[in-house]
């Protein structure tokens, strides 16, 4: 796919449409029981690893030297575990519920809105390998990006945010995700090697968060199994999507 344009357009509205759709889910339905929240949020994560397992590391292999796609993974790892020591984590105790719900919703946002350009990077520098590829991770994200919305809104309304802003801000925290889907598609576009190491980077970027992030998040909210069922469905579901849609 040669139009750098609209892959970032496509980049825009896969984060920004995914994170607002799951925060409209959590307006519509009011509030999201933990059980819930665990599975969605180990689906997320089982879809991601199935995608950096089965299709951005194998053909990061498949277009240049193992070295070149290893390299981009250890450095995606390492430099979103960087970045990922100034987000801010809150451990504090605030008196007023209230305040503190929206702190952590605030808080919540700002790590994910940090973690939609790695995602994004991973869509661009697979519309470099083809339109097949890139519709794929699409659609994967889009789909992942649902319930990082859904986890931001439930406790931005319970800190007194109304409605409108926060699906509003739901939106915002995906548009980061068109960036990197701009920056990975003119990398790629490069040479083999550099498309390699972008892919790589992308999958060492999305296995940091999902091991760092989603994994523990469906574990902290687990009812039982839950979140290991959301996990394994993310996985299959993954493998369904990579092996199936072609365009």
């Amino acid at each position: 796919m040669n139009g750098v344009l609209e892959v970032f357009v496509i980049g825009l509205l896969a984060g920004g449409l995914g994170t607002m759709l799951g925060g409209l889910i959590t307006v519509a339905c009011g509030r999201i029981s933990r059980g819930f929240l665990s599975v969605i949020m180990g689906f997320a994560g089982g879809v991601m690893i199935s995608i950096v397992c089965f299709d951005l590391i194998p053909e990061a292999l498949e277009i240049a030297p193992i070295a070149y796609g290893l390299i981009g993974l250890v450095g995606g790892a390492i430099i979103i575990s960087v970045i990922d020591l100034y987000i801010p984590h809150s451990h504090e105790v605030v008196a007023d519920k209230k305040s503190r719900y929206l702190r952590a919703g605030i808080l919540l946002a700002i790590g994910l809105t940090m973690h939609s350009f790695p995602e994004g990077l991973a869509v661009g520098a697979s519309f470099a390998v083809g339109m097949s590829l890139g519709f794929k991770l699409t659609i994967i994200m889009s789909l992942q990006k649902i319930p990082e919305g859904m986890a931001i809104t439930a406790p931005l309304l319970l800190g007194g945010v109304t409605k409108g802003r926060t699906i509003i801000g739901t939106f915002l925290v995906g548009l980061p995700m068109g960036i990197g889907a701009l920056v990975g598609v003119i990398v790629g576009g490069i040479s083999a090697y550099t498309l390699a190491v972008a892919l790589g980077f992308a999958g060492g970027a999305m296995l940091y968060i999902t091991c760092d992030s989603l994994i523990p998040d469906a574990h902290a909210c687990s009812h039982g199994h839950s979140a290991t069922f959301g996990i394994v469905a993310g996985i299959i579901v993954g493998i369904v999507i990579s092996s199936t849609i072609m365009f």
